[in-house]
């Protein structure tokens, strides 16, 4: 199985963004599967959580990136969130995992 591609970009069911450097890490941030609702690897492809409490982890939900899904998500998590970002605008490179890898660096702590 391949392991997701960092960074991974988490999202929960209002649409906040949460940054995973480091997909082996996820049990740090996702206490239970039941926590999780939605994320893309670095190269744009869907995550699943798996595994038993306090023993998250991540892995491909499917092969192909989902460009047009992540990048709505973005879209909205900046239009509703990033409030304190200065021009509320995601990051706009082409290359799908260059604009993830500017997301992440660019993500501001509501």
């Amino acid at each position: 199985m391949t392991d997701p591609a960092d960074p991974v970009l988490l999202f929960d069911e209002d649409g906040r963004m949460f940054i995973l450097h480091e997909p082996a890490l996820a049990d740090d941030l996702i206490e239970s599967v039941d926590e999780f609702f939605e994320g893309y690897d670095g190269l744009g492809r869907p995550v699943r959580a798996y595994g038993e409490p306090g023993r998250v982890a991540l892995a491909l939900a499917a092969a192909e990136p989902q460009a047009d899904e992540l990048r709505a998500r973005v879209e909205r998590y900046y239009f509703v969130f990033a409030a304190r970002h200065p021009t509320r605008i995601p990051p706009q490179e082409a290359d799908l995992a260059t604009f993830i890898r500017a997301v992440a660096e660019d993500w501001i702590e509501e």
